[in-house]
């Protein structure tokens, strides 16, 4: 075996021997953390934490690119004082009842939603079939509002399996402006929402499909938008506009 090869070997077994020491949990019976490949280095770790009766934070680790945390006990999930640069799975916890984000600047409080260096890089949210799960206790520096995340380059973005209210996704107004920024858009390849509650109104998320802010492949309560219905979602003084330039145009032609 070339030597470089072994010597490659070698350092990716030290490096999970080191990562294997970090203590994540207590009463987890299977969680590891893993490296790529050796040369990654703390931002190309991924985090997989599974059959976890009590997460207790996770200590000598502040930096991960991924987390995925799947068929876990506990009922609180407080990520807050880690760093996640790309993907977050949160799947399968039948007790799962509550959710803290990563905070922009651990331990700080910023305004939101954050922006520049504080806002997150998070390329994949999933959060699926955790039944116990409410989006009003899904937390971001203590708000339970999608928009004031800050996050601006999701490629895919599931949230399924819980109850889930569509004020979680209502626009948002601050010192800064207005959430969702018209024009931009928000996830580009996948959308998926579906909730427990028969009452969800998928009316406003159409809406952002419709006008580009979600693009690829989108379902909302397992409905997806058609162009004949986009009309709906116009909002009043659009409406009332479009009314004023007919009776105009009808006018001239008396």
């Amino acid at each position: 075996m070339p030597v470089g090869l072994v010597l490659e070997r070698l350092l990716k077994t030290s490096l999970m021997n080191l990562a294997a020491g970090f203590a994540v949990a207590d009463s987890c019976t299977t969680s590891t953390i893993s490296l790529p490949t050796p040369t990654d280095g703390a931002e190309q770790i991924s985090l997989e934490i599974t059959g976890c009766s009590n997460f207790t934070g996770i200590s000598n680790l502040t930096n991960v690119a991924r987390v995925n945390l799947y068929k876990n006990n506990f009922t609180e999930l407080d990520l807050a004082s880690l760093r996640i640069t790309d993907q977050i799975r949160i799947a399968d916890n039948p007790n799962l009842e509550t959710i803290v984000l990563p905070d922009p600047r651990p331990g700080q409080t910023v305004s939101l939603p954050p922006t520049g260096a504080d806002a997150p890089q998070w390329t994949v949210v999933e959060i699926v079939d955790n039944p116990r799960l409410d989006t009003d206790n899904i937390k971001y520096q203590g708000s339970a509002n999608f928009w004031d995340w800050g996050v601006r380059n999701f490629s895919s973005f599931a949230l399924s399996g819980g109850n889930f209210h569509s004020n979680f996704f209502y626009p948002i107004s601050t010192s800064a402006g207005d959430y969702p920024e018209s024009g931009h858009v928000y996830v580009t390849d996948s959308f998926v929402l579906n909730s427990t509650d028969s009452t969800y109104d998928c009316s406003y998320l159409n809406s952002l499909k419709y006008q580009g802010s979600i693009k690829g492949n989108y379902t909302c309560q397992g409905r997806t938008v058609v162009p004949s219905i986009a009309c709906s979602f116009l909002k009043p003084r659009d409406v009332l506009w479009g009314v004023v330039v007919a009776a105009i145009m009808f006018v001239g032609l008396l």
